[in-house]
């Protein structure tokens, strides 16, 4: 278990406090508690680029530090700084105008994602070690609205729970279960489509 993952609400309280009163050890203990599992989000979902998934952290929680009198605290600290990553991460290639970069050897849409999203027999564990596969899903899932590209990424990426990924977007559980089967079926629908037109080619 992580740090992040095991400190109590009533610490995440006090932290919050002393954050919000400008207590300059909170921020380097803030910082030291997330950064790691924030920076291995990150890292992942711009092609391990390591300069910019530093860029991008500094800016969470700069962006976390400028916004504190938002969190109500009825979510984990993590969970919030995870909804203001994923707004970053998109706003950053929104900028740069291009699709996420498919990742080499990531631990994100593998296997056990494709296996959930598709309807059909998994696919072997050799089969999915395949590049050509891995970089059909990452086409795949850069070509979807946003929203089905969060709660694809919170649910098999990060392994969220759905009421977890319900406080993250600020969508009711049963928004979030509704708006993750679209997004399966969207999904498959373009994997499908991506596969017809590699054996097309």
């Amino acid at each position: 278990m992580t740090i992040a993952n095991s400190i109590s609400q009533s610490y995440e309280a006090k932290l919050v406090e002393r954050l919000r009163a400008g207590d300059k050890a909170a921020r380097e203990e803030f910082y030291n508690i997330y950064r790691s599992r924030l920076y291995a989000l990150v890292f992942e979902q711009v092609g391990r680029d390591r300069t910019v998934a530093e860029d991008l952290v500094q800016e969470i929680f700069l962006a976390a530090l400028g916004s504190l009198h938002k969190f109500r605290g009825d979510s984990q600290l993590y969970t919030w700084l995870r909804s203001i990553a994923l707004h970053k991460i998109h706003d950053f290639y929104r900028h740069q105008g291009r699709e996420p970069k498919p990742q080499k050897s990531s631990p994100d849409f593998n296997a056990l994602e494709l296996e959930q999203i598709g309807d059909e027999k998994p696919a072997t564990f050799t089969e999915m070690e395949s590049e050509e596969v891995r970089q059909s899903v990452h086409q795949a899932l850069a070509g979807l609205p946003k929203d089905y590209q969060d709660v694809l990424v919170l649910k098999y990426l990060e392994g969220m729970p759905v009421l977890e990924i319900s406080q993250v977007m600020g969508r009711s559980p049963k928004s979030v279960e509704g708006l993750l089967a679209r997004a399966r079926k969207a999904m498959r629908a373009r994997l499908e489509e991506n596969n017809r037109g590699n054996h097309e080619k």
